[in-house]
Order: C-alpha cells, then sequence, then structure tokens
C-alpha cells in the first residue's frame, strides 16, 4: 500500500490548528487514570480518526481517548491527540500531535507535529540502513548523532538527555552531562532522531506515545529498546499493555553508555 505521508502531515497541520484555538484558552479535566485531558485532546482525535475512515476505512485505529476499533487489521493507527497535555493545560509550548502506522504490529510511518514551534517530524518507513533521508524536519533530511571519531569521547558536558518529568522519583541517572525534561514524550523522541539530544529516557509509555516516534527513529537510524533489556513489543502494546520496563532511546554507540548510567532506584 502507498501512502502519501504529506497527506498525513496536512492532517497534522490541521490538528495543530484545532488545538492552537484552544491553547492558553482551556482548562484540562482529571480522567479516571489521574492524568489530564482537555477538550482540544477529543477534537483533535475526533478529527483524526474522521480523516483516517474516510481515507483508509479497513485500517484500524487506536487512540489514546477514544479506544482501539479493528486493531487486528494489517495496518493499525495509533494516536496520540496532544502528547503533553499538561505542558499544554499550563499553556508550555513544547507538545505535540502524534500519528503512528503500524504494520503487522511494527510502526513503520510517523509523523509528529510540534504547533506551537511549527515544527513537524515524519518518517516514510525507508530502510533506516540506506542513504539516511528516511527520517525528515521540515523537509531536511536529520539522522540520529554519530559516533565519535576515537579517542573523542562519546559526548561532554553541554550535550543533554531527554528524561521524564518524574525522572528523580524513579531513577538514578549518573550522565555526565545536561538533562532536560519538556514535558512532551514526542518531541524528545524527535529531538534524539534529529541528533539534539543524546538520548531519552521515556518511562513507562503506551504505544500512542511512541508509535510515531519509534518510525522516526528508527528512520534517522536510532534505536528505542527497553532500558536493560530488549525492544518491546509492539504488537502487545496494540493490545493496551504497558512496557514493562522504562523505555529507553539513543543512537546504537550510546545505548550501553546510557544502560550503564541509568538504574532504577530501589
Amino acid at each position: 500500500m502507498t501512502i502519501n505521508v504529506q497527506t498525513i502531515c496536512g492532517w497534522a497541520y490541521e490538528a495543530g490548528t484545532i488545538a492552537m484555538s484552544h491553547f492558553r484558552r482551556t482548562v484540562g479535566s482529571r480522567k479516571a487514570d489521574d492524568t489530564i485531558v482537555t477538550i482540544a485532546d477529543t477534537e483533535i482525535e475526533q478529527f483524526l480518526r474522521d480523516e483516517i475512515h474516510a481515507t483508509f476505512p479497513d485500517h484500524g485505529i487506536q487512540g489514546e481517548e477514544q479506544g482501539s476499533s479493528n486493531i487486528g487489521q494489517e495496518y493499525v493507527w495509533s494516536l496520540d491527540p496532544i502528547d503533553g497535555t499538561n505542558a499544554f493545560a499550563s499553556g508550555l509550548p513544547i507538545w505535540g500531535i502524534s500519528l503512528g502506522l503500524l504494520r503487522h504490529g511494527t510502526p513503520v510511518l510517523g509523523v509528529i507535529y510540534l504547533p506551537v514551534t511549527d515544527d513537524c517530524f515524519w518518517s516514510e518507513g525507508h530502510d533506516p540502513t540506506d542513504d539516511g533521508t528516511a527520517a525528515f524536519w521540515n523537509g531536511t533530511p536529520i539522522r540520529v548523532r554519530s559516533a565519535p571519531t576515537a579517542p573523542a569521547a562519546p559526548y561532554d558536558g553541554q550535550d543533554w538527555l531527554a528524561i521524564t518529568s518524574d525522572a528523580h522519583l524513579h531513577y538514578h541517572v549518573r550522565f555526565r552531562g545536561k538533562t532536560r525534561s519538556t514535558g512532551s514524550t514526542v518531541a524528545h523522541m524527535c529531538y534524539v532522531a534529529q541528533g539534539v539530544a543524546v538520548g531519552a529516557l521515556l518511562g513507562y509509555a503506551r504505544l500512542w506515545d511512541i508509535a510515531a516516534g519509534v518510525a522516526i527513529v528508527t528512520a534517522a537510524g536510532g534505536v528505542v529498546t527497553r532500558l536493560h533489556s530488549s525492544p518491546p513489543d509492539y504488537a502487545q502494546m496494540l493490545r493496551g499493555t504497558a512496557p514493562p520496563s522504562a523505555l529507553l532511546v539513543a543512537p546504537p554507540h550510546m545505548l550501553p553508555i546510557l544502560q550503564a548510567e541509568i538504574s532504577l532506584l530501589a
């Protein structure tokens, strides 16, 4: 099946327009799981579902706000209408719209749009081992950070690691550079794909949090794995389970370094 990724980017831009119409004009409410939802989340997810149903009527959909339908199909979309709703509801600038497409349970295409900064990241599902043009930022090819030429250190004190906002409660991080939390999982994954961040500690994510980001990061040559184990089972996550451990995103050469520098608190 051929999917025009620019059509999907167009949906993301339209969703961003909806989000911006509510930004700093609405407040969040608590869901049963104690996470926050706003009217923008529900409007955007409905808009994206309508577009998918009209364009790809045989595709399944999993969304954060409205649940799953037809997830046994070959192609399933995993949607996060606003990743970083807490930041959005607080009037902070880093949050994004995320559309990930899975084929047979594996993320193959992703589009992430950060409306406030007007940054759109996407992957076209190309082989990540080819010429490095499988992932893009505003039309510019992107690639994860490459390994330094020996004997240079893999990172220095000015490099930064993206971390979850509650990392201080759950992890011992011995990273010798800077750490930053923007409040958005998808932004963190994009910054790794772009080569801006040396890695990202994501915590216990749901599939809609990471599906698009996984496609983009892997297309950019990066790795997404459980903190001290194997890659997550995306097909299992599609059925509604969270990964059994925190997730780490990094260029291949940084993965063992970060695994040695991050551990769970007792």
